[in-house]
């Protein structure tokens, strides 16, 4: 594993089903041991978290209580611009992509392809560095 990818971060999951929250942590703490993870259930949780700490790296789902994880991601970018989104989401059709592209996701991830696109997306957005502010 090269150096960039054992560098410390901070990842955030935002993801209202406890097992769904349950398999990203333990798919990303496995390849990015690294990594310090936290996790929100929601968005209005995970911007809290984001407004008391520096977190690189944001994986969202788009369905969630309350505010969407769309609208999450804008948020989460005007409080923290240096963050890397990344949304994690079983809406995979191509009105749901771009409209987590406009909003500033770096990378969209289907839920049913996981197991071979979560770690390559991380890798790309970790060895590319952080967001431009």
């Amino acid at each position: 594993m090269s150096a960039h990818l054992l560098q410390e971060a901070v990842a955030l999951i935002v993801e209202d089903h406890d097992a769904v929250r349950r398999a990203l942590r333990e798919k990303i703490q496995a390849s990015f041991v690294h990594f310090r993870l936290r996790e929100a259930g929601s968005v209005e949780e995970a911007l809290r978290i984001v407004e008391h700490e520096k977190v690189d790296y944001v994986f969202m789902d788009i369905r969630l209580p309350g505010a969407d994880g769309v609208d999450g991601t804008r948020m989460v970018l005007e409080r923290s611009p240096h963050t890397s989104v990344v949304v994690v989401s079983g809406l995979d059709d191509a009105s749901h992509r771009s409209a987590a592209q406009r909003a500033g996701a770096r990378a969209f991830v289907s839920k049913r392809a996981i197991s071979r696109e979560l770690i390559p997306a991380i890798e790309s957005l970790v060895s590319c560095g952080p967001q431009p502010a």
